[in-house]
């Protein structure tokens, strides 16, 4: 269990910001998932302590921290930015969130057929609108974009039946017909997803 001082950091996504570096801070209104609406896709994401989530663009790691503090589940994040792993790892350890994890590199080399829930927040986005881009560490461009969501259609068709798939701002035309759209959230940005077939 997480003391009573870490619970506080949850009150607010102001007050769960302040525990990154003013750089980050400045990012999450636009590429941080809100704490609303962290809590409700992580439940669904992780009903049980068997769950293992995968968050793809996992950013400084909010997602995973505060879908283990949410949850039983453990959640790993993948993300190409060295320094946001750097960042989001400490903050972990500093929390003593032993379910939440950052791992760095392109998800392109990374399996995802042990995970039971995917968290997508539309990470893909910034190859194709420069100005969303959070930084300029990166290599951005349309030929990405399409690499990278054709290889997470591949990768979405390929896992078992009953993963489970929360997508954030992200188009309805992008989920394969085998995922059952469960119910949306926030506007309809929020949409939970179940593989069936």
């Amino acid at each position: 269990m997480h003391s009573d001082i870490e619970h506080d950091y949850f009150v607010s996504d102001v007050v769960f910001d302040s525990l990154y570096p003013i750089y980050v801070r400045e990012l999450s209104e636009i590429h941080w998932t809100p704490l609303n609406v962290i809590k409700v896709a992580a439940k669904f994401l992780a009903p049980d302590d068997k769950s293992k989530v995968i968050d793809i663009g996992a950013g400084v790691g909010k997602f995973c921290i505060a879908g283990s503090q949410y949850t039983k589940g453990s959640f790993t994040g993948i993300e190409q930015r060295k320094n946001f792993v750097r960042v989001g790892n400490k903050i972990i350890s500093e929390l003593g969130y032993y379910r939440a994890s950052l791992v760095y590199g392109n998800f392109i080399d990374f399996d995802l057929s042990g995970y039971t829930g995917i968290y997508f927040f539309n990470s893909f986005h910034e190859n194709i609108v420069p100005s969303d881009s959070l930084d300029q560490k990166i290599e951005r461009s349309p030929e990405l974009y399409t690499t990278y969501t054709q290889h997470l259609l591949t990768q979405l068709k390929a896992m078992p039946i009953g993963t489970r798939l929360a997508t954030y701002w992200l188009d309805l035309t992008e989920i394969p017909a085998c995922y059952r759209l469960c119910w949306s959230q926030f506007d309809n940005l929020l949409k939970l997803w179940v593989k069936e077939y």
